[in-house]
């Protein structure tokens, strides 16, 4: 009776228990065999990421050692041509006077330009017969000591006669005969005989001290008296004049050469082709442990003297190269296989667990969409669907409640009867556009709300896709700003009139600022009649004082009508000519860098999309604050000024450039605020806003301008401006 009421039509039969296990331990089975492959195969994967990461450490590696060596050649060339043009001099003015080859040498900038030369200098080629008459010829000039060194009768001697600079550590090298010395004698030998450049092995410098020694070498370039031939070796070694050379520091000629990244690579310089401590010119051994994972062996050769490079990669290295990869594939492939087991585990039993996740996924949607709902209407934002035919089909509570309106009179097209009919034009052409384009947007419009008021909304919309990457419409969002914007309107009425105001107070302070600087003068000019008060120190220092507070005072009133008016255009904003500015600033400026006796040069500089008078304004404002504060510490040397600039893809970038004593890091931004200055007891410094109308001109123009200053080697004003018509600078 039982087995007759288990077997009915209304209750299937059941399977039996051997039909029941056999799916399953197939299942577990077949899963263990994909599981297994797909390991293996994620372990190959594994091994091949990190095959790839060696090759790409490697040819990364690589790529910065023949940078690097690109570097030390390029630097070494520049300093070869550099003496080809001290020959020059020679050349074609027979024996140099030693102001003419000063002169020479300190326009070359060694400082600056050349790092890691200790000078350049001239050595004079002086057979054994001619000895005598060249030492009583160098103490008539003045060195009354003078005379060669190392002592000793020699066939030949040569003599350092010039060296530039002629100071410091250069003093000990004057009259030495390097020509007495082994290793400087074969490479000024090689010079002489080959017409070409010499360099020397591994030597100890005369410019040495017991501090901070460094292995050292030479470069020398063989002067042939002037108008006589030097073609063949008889003619050279009759006809040589002397050498020019530089003599150089290994760690300073090395300092920098590897840029920004140089702390990734360790370099180390032997002499010759052996490897050994005698040898080294440059650097230190990497540590034993851990050494390092990269190994470079690279070979130089200057003037037929070979230099052996050492180069292997520091700790930083490695951070240049993505470590990560290999644990990603191994990551990625492991959880992959996992997948792809739980799939076929999955698949194998899909028939049950495919309607139980049917299930599953269907009560889940419609709670998502219940989520969704309830957090759209309890949102304090108005919140809005469209589909693909750019409808809206749904509309939150937030918004219903707001318009007063229901969901059906809202759907479609319904929802613009609300709209106000000046904005309505407007909000629905950026709509469309945005919406065939499929791009967000965000407009302001006015919207009526359930008491008939207009109220001002932000709406942002940003299109939808499913997953499958379909466009499927827009959701927007709408915030009340009505209160904000009157806020916003209120303040920039309110800015305006501050600037108003502070321009007619600028105007109205003009003239009694000149009236008082005109009657210090008449007051000044009035007392020549009494003679007694025209002479009181006591009064002329009143007057002075007075008068020096005269300029300042007119000097700030006009710095302040400058800054007021500096985001305002004063003529045309046009591509101007940007040389054509400098020029103006210069002839502006022409009496106050005379007086300071700088030496102001102008690069080629692009045109720049501005107007006129305010780049004008702006290149005589940075000529007057170099002019003011970049006098260099050095009170020997002259202040130099360079101006350039170069163009780049979307901005065009301008700088002044001086070669004074620089400004810290922390002031670098102070120095644009108003009324910022670094020294208020400067009786040359100026009204402290300067800077200050220089960037409000350059962002006024969608421009960012910065200050950039190395220590002791000067500053920079940077200014860089767009050089297309609406183009905003991500500064």
């Amino acid at each position: 009776m039982n087995n007759k009421n288990e077997n009915s039509v209304g209750n299937p039969p059941r399977p039996s228990l051997a039909k029941l296990k056999k799916p399953r331990y197939y299942s577990h089975w077949l899963t263990a065999t994909v599981l297994s492959i797909t390991l293996l195969s994620s372990y190959q994967a594994w091994q091949l990421a990190v095959q790839d990461l060696e090759n790409e450490r490697r040819l990364y590696f690589d790529f910065r050692v023949r940078q690097l060596v690109q570097s030390i050649e390029q630097r070494l060339q520049t300093y070869e041509q550099m003496l080809y043009g001290a020959r020059g001099l020679f050349a074609a003015s027979g024996l140099v006077e030693r102001n003419e080859y000063r002169e020479y040498v300190s326009a070359l900038n060694l400082d600056q330009r050349f790092p890691g030369i200790q000078g350049v200098g001239f050595s004079l080629w002086i057979p054994k017969t001619e000895k005598d008459r060249h030492v009583a010829q160098m103490r008539k000039q003045g060195f009354a000591d003078y005379d060669i060194h190392p002592v000793g009768e020699r066939d030949f001697y040569s003599s350092i006669i010039y060296l530039e600079p002629f100071s410091g550590r250069n003093l000990r090298a004057f009259s030495y005969d390097m020509f007495s010395e082994p290793t400087r004698n074969l490479a000024l030998s090689y010079a002489r005989d080959n017409n070409s450049l010499g360099v020397t092995g591994k030597v100890k410098l005369l410019q040495e001290t017991d501090k901070d020694v460094q292995a050292g070498f030479l470069m020398y370039l063989p002067v042939y008296k002037k108008d006589v031939p030097h073609d063949t070796l008889e003619q050279r070694s009759a006809n040589l004049l002397g050498w020019v050379y530089a003599p150089f520091r290994s760690k300073d000629l090395m300092a920098g050469i590897g840029g920004e990244q140089e702390s990734d690579l360790g370099l180390e310089i032997f002499n010759g082709d052996e490897i050994n401590e005698e040898n080294r010119m440059y650097g230190s051994p990497p540590p034993v442990s851990p050494p390092p994972i990269l190994t470079s062996k690279q070979h130089i050769v200057l003037a037929c003297h070979p230099w052996t490079l050492l180069i292997h990669a520091e700790p930083n290295f490695q951070a240049r190269v993505d470590q990560d990869k290999p644990l990603l594939i191994a990551g990625s492939c492991v959880s992959l296989s996992l997948l792809l087991s739980l799939l076929t585990w999955q698949l194998v039993n899909s028939r049950s667990r495919a309607m139980a996740l049917a299930q599953t996924m269907t009560s889940e949607l419609r709670e998502s969409e219940n989520r969704f709902r309830t957090m759209a209407d309890s949102a304090p934002v108005l919140i809005w669907l469209s589909g693909p035919n750019k409808l809206c089909y749904w509309f939150n509570k937030v918004w219903l409640d707001f318009t007063g309106r229901s969901i059906e009179q809202e759907t479609g097209n319904g929802w613009v009867e609300a709209v106000h009919p000046d904005d309505l034009d407007f909000y629905l052409a950026q709509y469309i556009q945005h919406f065939e384009k499929r791009w967000p947007f965000s407009v302001e419009f006015r919207l009526r709300r359930h008491d008939g008021e207009y109220r001002w909304l932000l709406d942002t919309g940003i299109p939808r896709y499913d997953d499958n990457g379909e466009f499927v419409g827009y959701i927007g969002s709408c915030i009340d700003i009505t209160e904000r914007r009157q806020v916003r309107i209120d303040l920039q009425s309110s800015n305006a009139d501050l600037s108003r105001f502070a321009e007619i107070s600028a105007h109205h302070l003009m003239e009694p600022t000149r009236r008082f600087s005109s009657f210090t003068q008449r007051l000044r000019h009035s007392l020549r009649a009494y003679p007694d008060a025209s002479h009181n120190e006591e009064i002329n220092t009143s007057l002075d004082y007075l008068e020096q507070d005269a300029q300042r005072l007119l000097s700030l009133v006009r710095d302040i009508q400058l800054y007021v008016t500096a985001d305002q255009a004063r003529d045309k904003i046009d591509h101007v000519n940007a040389e054509a500015a400098v020029e103006a600033a210069l002839h502006a400026l022409a009496d106050q860098i005379a007086a300071a006796g700088a030496i102001v040069s102008v690069g080629h500089l692009p045109n720049a999309y501005i107007d006129l008078p305010r780049l004008i304004e702006l290149f005589s404002l940075f000529l007057d604050n170099a002019l003011r504060h970049g006098r260099p510490a050095n009170p020997e040397l002259n202040l130099q000024i360079e101006i350039g600039g170069v163009s780049e893809l979307d901005v065009n970038r301008y700088y002044v450039r001086d070669n004074g004593a620089g400004i810290d890091a922390e002031y670098r931004q102070r120095v644009f605020e108003i009324f910022e200055r670094l020294n208020y007891r400067d009786h040359e410094a100026g009204t402290g806003i300067g800077l200050s109308i220089a960037r409000r001109i350059v962002t006024s123009c969608r421009g960012k301008i910065w200050i950039d200053s190395t220590g002791q080697n000067g500053t920079a004003v940077v200014f860089e401006l767009p050089n297309i018509e609406g183009n905003k600078h991500d500064g």
